[in-house]
């Protein structure tokens, strides 16, 4: 096989620049004798469909399914993706550039429509490039302008020709060129050949050992210019490592023989019968084939490989109609069809449009039915299975109009069914979004929990203060806990410790602290209270002052006689032995004596009516009548720390003279 006896690697890039979508697309596949590669660029501004790929993806289904190095065949590829992009124009006109390469491992074949390139080197230098569809490049073929600012020219967009034009489509398809070993070919989008010249691609194929070398200096050559817009840019190149070597003396003898053919036919006028029996072999070889490509479909079938079958089932059809064999070509025909709803289906499935692929799949039921040579169940099961992703869609859709109304409870009941069938139908895509679904509809309640204890909190706070106000400390402590509690729960650390600090306050307010002992650093002097005996009979009017609860010491008392008398007191630490008598005119008084310790209170009565006596600090007696002498003061006792000359008169008067 050709692929396996030639080394051509491939490598890729395409990139959005400095806008959102990407509107380039670029595809290839290699197979055993043929491969193709394309690339292409979208020019409307549909937002839904993307024209680029839409267009690509229509060159390679027609090659695969006709795989050709015919100029003819390659121009029908690009014509029917002409046309599919007519036929998908609904809301704006579709339009792409495209250009193509087609080659058998030898040889290769380009197409181009607008102005997408393709640049081949040969030894290192640039040995062909790609001419645009565009008015520059019809300048540029007149020589109105010179080539060198056909890359920058006003008018390089202003094709002339693209892929859905409204007027008549004429893509350019080249002749078969030869490849040699060692030859490179560079695909590129107008976001590439704008910023990037011939002689820059070429100084980067200098240093390139690879296709994926070549790409990334092409890239960091554009990146490198720091334009304020970049536009999409795709860059593919082929490395030609090794091409298919052909047998030369193969080819001779082929010429040759074909040479003979004809001179003996020319000899003999045996034209027509050549003619009849090349017809006749043809249709023997299509006769063959159509049975062998119907079989290998059937095998792909039983193996589930339905791109496959496809192929074949298309190469088996084609063949009945050489041959003419329409019994055959409409069996074919039905197998081609129920194939092409299953791959249909199992694209619209792995695209997620499950609402396409479930009708896709019960078409296929359809057709399919009482048939032996296609897997019934195995469609009935991917039916089945797109059903379930179509109800997790729905419930999660559900799900998302309770959220936003903000009932999170019934949307989460709907996200949980959701997730359940996901993950039974192993729909992992659909189960992860809806995980994450279930994450916010938790946050949210989340955060309303949290709210609400808050608020309840704060009427719990308030209700302690109100109590508080009212002097109900209990009922305030118990509010003020409470609140405390919940603001634990929602992680508010300042309101925790402000109910603590306002707890502590009420129970100080509940149960005040017991009262500090102040020592008494004074006594008053306890005074002596006259006994009845000692008081005068017959005498009304006389007061008497109160004395301290301390028991009263013996005194002498002495009356005075006259009507009015005062006595002041003496210094406690004068002698007790001194008698002092009080003068007796009335409304004399005793001018008093200085004392650095208060005495003892001792009183006496007044002879007469309103006679009153201040206490002397020792003992007192009482003043003679007329012409009796005074009585002689008793004993002293000393006190402790004192001389005898200090101490009282009598023991009694000890504590009396040294309270302070």
């Amino acid at each position: 096989m050709r692929r396996d006896n030639s080394e051509f690697v491939t490598g890729f890039l395409s990139e959005s620049g400095t806008h959102v979508r990407n509107k380039d697309y670029f595809a290839y596949t290699e197979l055993d004798d043929i491969a193709c590669w394309v690339i292409a660029r979208g020019l409307d501004t549909d937002q839904e469909v993307q024209s680029a790929e839409l267009a690509v993806k229509s060159v390679l289904g027609h090659f695969m399914q006709k795989p050709s190095l015919s100029r003819y065949r390659i121009s029908r590829y690009l014509q029917e993706a002409h046309r599919v992009l007519r036929q998908e124009s609904h809301r704006v006109r579709l339009k792409a550039s495209l250009t193509l390469i087609v080659t058998d491992y030898a040889r290769v074949v380009y197409g181009v429509a607008g102005n997408t390139r393709l640049y081949m080197f040969r030894n290192g230098r640039l040995h062909l490039r790609s001419k645009d569809q565009s008015l520059s490049q019809q300048m540029a073929d007149g020589e109105e302008i010179a080539e060198d600012v056909l890359d920058c020219h006003e008018e390089r967009h202003n094709l002339l020709n693209y892929l859905g034009t409204p007027d008549e489509f004429r893509p350019y398809i080249s002749k078969k060129l030869p490849l040699y070993d060692g030859d490179v070919l560079l695909l590129t989008t107008p976001g590439v050949w704008e910023g990037v010249g011939p002689a820059e691609m070429q100084d980067a194929l200098e240093e390139a050992k690879d296709p994926e070398a070549l790409i990334d200096t092409v890239e960091d050559v554009l990146l490198s210019k720091q334009q304020r817009v970049v536009n999409n840019y795709t860059a593919a190149a082929i490395f030609a490592n090794k091409i298919f070597k052909t047998d030369p003396q193969k080819k001779w003898r082929i010429i040759k023989r074909v040479a003979i053919i004809v001179l003996l036919l020319a000899l003999t006028g045996g034209g027509a019968l050549l003619f009849k029996m090349k017809e006749a072999e043809r249709i023997a070889d299509a006769a063959t084939g159509m049975f062998e490509h119907e079989q290998n479909g059937d095998a792909f079938i039983e193996e589930s490989d339905y791109p496959k079958a496809l192929k074949e089932y298309s190469e088996a059809r084609n063949a009945a109609n050489i041959v003419k064999d329409k019994i055959h070509a409409a069996l074919l025909n039905k197998k081609q069809r129920i194939t092409q709803l299953i791959v249909d289906g199992d694209t619209a499935m792995k695209d997620e449009q499950y609402q396409k692929a479930l009708e896709k799949y019960d078409k296929a039921l359809k057709e399919m039915k009482g048939r032996d040579d296609f897997n019934e169940p195995e469609i009935a099961a991917k039916k089945e299975k797109t059903e379930s992703y179509l109800l997790v869609m729905q419930w999660k859709k559900e799900g998302d109009m309770l959220f936003e109304a903000q009932d999170y409870e019934g949307a989460a009941a709907f996200y949980q069914k959701a997730r359940k069938l996901a993950l039974e139908s192993s729909y992992l895509t659909g189960e992860k979004e809806i995980r994450a679904k279930l994450d916010e509809v938790e946050a949210k309640k989340t955060g309303i929990s949290k709210e609400q204890k808050m608020l309840s909190a704060d009427k719990l706070e308030k209700k302690g203060d109100d109590s508080y106000a009212a002097g109900d400390f209990a009922a305030a402590i118990e509010s003020y806990t409470m609140a405390q509690e919940m603001y634990q729960e929602i992680g508010v650390l300042e309101k925790v410790l402000a109910m603590e600090r306002k707890v502590t306050k009420v129970e100080e307010k509940l149960n005040p602290p017991a009262a500090v002992p102040v020592a008494a650093t004074e006594q008053s002097a306890p005074q002596v209270v006259p006994s009845a005996a000692q008081q005068p009979a017959g005498h009304s009017g006389n007061a008497a002052s109160a004395a301290p609860a301390a028991p009263p010491p013996p005194a002498a008392q002495q009356q005075a006689g006259n009507s009015g008398q005062v006595s002041n007191t003496i210094p406690a630490t004068t002698p007790a032995s001194a008698a002092q008598q009080q003068a007796g005119n009335a409304g004399h008084v005793s001018p008093p004596t200085s004392a650095t310790t208060p005495p003892p209170a001792v009183q006496q009565q007044g002879g007469n009516s309103g006679h009153v006596t201040t206490p002397t600090p020792a003992v007192q007696q009482q003043a003679p009548k007329p012409g009796q002498a005074a009585s002689p003061v008793p004993s002293a006792r000393p006190v402790e720390g004192k001389s005898a000359a200090e101490s009282p008169a009598n023991p009694a008067q000890k504590e009396a003279v040294t309270a302070p």
